[in-house]
């Protein structure tokens, strides 16, 4: 029976300790801290998780729908006027002709292609060129090779120019002028004004806006630039086309994400 008592002893005092057992007392100290700190950064879930999720469907929409679209420029041929055929008559107010302008359609009254000089208008002209086309009671048009499409938003821009030399010939070069884009021979929308309500010897920048909708006949794009009268010069025409998206897409856009929030919050 003693000797049992005595191997009992001996067993218990050769006993391996664990890991914890070694452990010195900052290191229990440190333990307990990174323990504690686990619980503290605990990944947050309930409602605040679904508030993020709902934060994020809303980036999402306002990504899809508010970001602005890339606007296309429509090609148009001489745009600036600076292609010209030689300019034969002068005067003090610069060299020009009485047409025809090249990739242009002059109808009806006068109308051709003009350098200014520095005693009409002041430099530099809007695109940074030196010609301009003026007309004096005719229409300038031009018939794209861009179809109109569906849901497109169109702006025709279109510098207008108001001549310096009008202060010495008061009343001479001021002229109703309108400024149109037609789709084939159907108007689309204008823009009418008059050149005295501009600077002298300087232009002023007009547009005009058309949104094509959902069902369209697709025909030539054409641009009609008009003066009822002496002198409407212009310059610097563009025409942009931004798409827009349909209705349709935008509800099933809405519907898919309102799928994925449902899903989402029975999980």
């Amino acid at each position: 029976m003693a000797l049992a008592r005595l191997m009992f002893v001996l067993v218990a005092s050769q006993r391996v300790s664990s890991p914890r057992d070694q452990e010195k007392p900052q290191d229990v100290s440190l333990r307990r801290n990174i323990t504690r700190h686990k619980k503290t950064c605990r990944i947050p879930e309930g409602p605040l998780k679904l508030t993020s999720f709902s934060v994020l469907l809303s980036i999402l929409v306002l990504g899809c729908v508010a970001a602005p679209a890339k606007a296309d420029m429509v090609p148009i041929q001489n745009a600036s006027f600076e292609t010209t055929n030689p300019l034969v008559d002068t005067c003090l107010c610069g060299p020009f002709n009485l047409g025809p302008i090249p990739s242009w359609t002059i109808t009806g009254g006068e109308a051709g292609s003009w350098q200014p000089s520095s005693a009409s208008f002041m430099s530099p002209l809007p695109d940074g060129g030196s010609r301009v086309a003026y007309s004096n009671g005719g229409a300038i048009s031009q018939t794209l090779t861009t179809l109109l499409a569906p849901n497109t938003t169109y702006t025709l821009s279109v510098d207008i120019g108001h001549r310096l030399d009008t202060n010495t010939n008061p009343g001479r070069y001021i002229a109703d002028y309108t400024i149109a884009l037609y789709s084939g021979s159907t108007l689309l929308n204008l823009f009418s004004g008059s050149t005295g309500a501009i600077t002298p010897g300087a232009f002023a920048d007009e547009t005009v806006t058309f949104p094509s909708g959902a069902m369209v006949t697709p025909e030539d794009l054409r641009i009609v630039l008009t003066s009822g009268g002496q002198q409407t010069d212009f310059d610097n025409v563009r025409l942009t086309a931004i798409a827009t998206p349909e209705p349709s897409s935008l509800s099933l856009l809405a519907g898919s994400l309102g799928l994925l929030f449902f899903v989402f919050r029975r999980r």
